[in-house]
């Protein structure tokens, strides 16, 4: 037997990904967190994979460049001037792989997946 809002209307889910749940989230967050959660569920009706997509800016990505972002700031609070500088500085041989790291995230979304 199929819902109706009124005789003789089939009712429609509004969402393709199937039941849905109430959830709390800050007033200030609400219409991004429902951007974003439209536009996984209109992904979701092409990509039977259901793997969440990633959208340029993703929180994630955002996050682990912010932090990569932070723990420079906080090397550079905490350095030790010597001989050879003064100041931090992030282009010797010993940052490499953490600028390496920074890069591939801020360029290469899918490294996120699971």
């Amino acid at each position: 037997m199929s819902k109706t809002k009124s005789p003789g209307i089939p009712w429609q889910p509004g969402w393709n990904s199937g039941n849905t749940t109430c959830i709390r989230v800050p007033i200030a967050l609400k219409d991004d967190v429902l951007t974003y959660a439209r536009f996984v569920d209109s992904k979701l009706i092409t990509d039977h994979g259901q793997q969440i997509p990633l959208l340029p800016g993703d929180f994630l990505q955002e996050f682990t460049v912010q932090l990569i972002d932070r723990y420079i700031q906080y090397k550079r609070t905490i350095y030790h001037p010597n001989q050879n500088s003064r100041v931090l500085d992030i282009g010797t041989r010993s940052w490499d792989e953490l600028r390496k790291f920074q890069k591939l995230i801020a360029e290469t979304q899918e490294l996120l997946r699971d």
